[in-house]
């Protein structure tokens, strides 16, 4: 990778990470790099006017020139906000962590999350990557696909050996997915060990990204209610979302 592109984007999501102005110092050392090529770096974002600079504070601040970037992509994914609403309240119902997903080329990455307030929980940030054949929001997004594509999806994996488990059993994979598309949802407790998560795809207007939605927690205390659980996410999203958009494949 570019080294410069890489430190630009990582510190965007440092900002986005801690949500305040920041000073040239506490980037650089929070990031681990040379204050000099920080300097660079934070002149040419100003220059362009992607970041704002306060003189009397010594504070950088993202302009809304980064914020306006993804605003086409936020209102395809996020549906004018109904999806975050979603999410909030399902957070405040289950007590546990929710995500929203989508497939980024050979994985599923969190691109929102709404964090657990228990003191037993399992910190997921926006821009994680899973793997998607594994994770419970990957099994749920690849259920949506033809059987062709999901077996050139295992071939790409298995021969950039992106799986860190190993080789993809494209048969093993299948069934499971079949098994996804009969109960109407995905699990799995194999990312993360003692934790486990749930996951559905949720209805979206033709032409949008599938997303999908799911809730992590302690295998001990979320894996005894995944039914429980599969009811609580469906009947929110069908309150949320259903009413409003016409549905590209409904929740089942």
């Amino acid at each position: 990778m570019v080294k410069s592109a890489v430190r630009i984007i990582e510190i965007l999501e440092l900002f986005d990470r801690l949500q305040r102005p920041l000073t040239l110092s506490e980037i650089a050392d929070t990031l681990g790099y040379p204050r000099s090529s920080t300097m660079g770096l934070l002149q040419s974002l100003r220059a362009m006017d992607y970041m704002a600079f306060d003189d009397e504070e010594k504070h950088y601040t993202p302009t809304n020139r980064v914020a306006l970037l993804g605003g086409w992509l936020h209102g395809r994914v996020f549906q004018d906000g109904v999806i975050v609403g979603l999410m909030n309240q399902l957070q405040r119902e289950s007590g546990e962590t929710v995500m929203l997903a989508l497939q980024n080329g050979m994985h599923a990455q969190y691109v929102h999350t709404v964090q657990s307030q228990d003191l037993l929980r399992f910190y997921l940030r926006p821009g994680m990557l899973r793997p998607i054949c594994r994770s419970a929001v990957g099994l749920a997004l690849l259920a949506q696909q033809s059987p062709e594509r999901v077996r050139r999806l295992v071939e790409r994996i298995n021969e950039q050996q992106i799986d860190p488990s190993g080789p993809v059993s494209y048969p093993a994979l299948s069934r499971t997915l079949d098994s996804v598309r009969t109960q109407g949802y995905a699990y799995s407790d194999a990312v993360t060990e003692d934790a486990c998560a749930i996951a559905i795809v949720l209805p979206s207007r033709r032409g949008q990204p599938a997303t999908a939605l799911g809730v992590s927690g302690p295998t001990r205390r979320l894996g005894k209610q995944k039914e429980a659980m599969y009811r609580l996410m469906k009947e929110l999203a069908v309150e949320h979302l259903s009413a409003r958009f016409p549905l590209r494949r409904p929740v089942k």
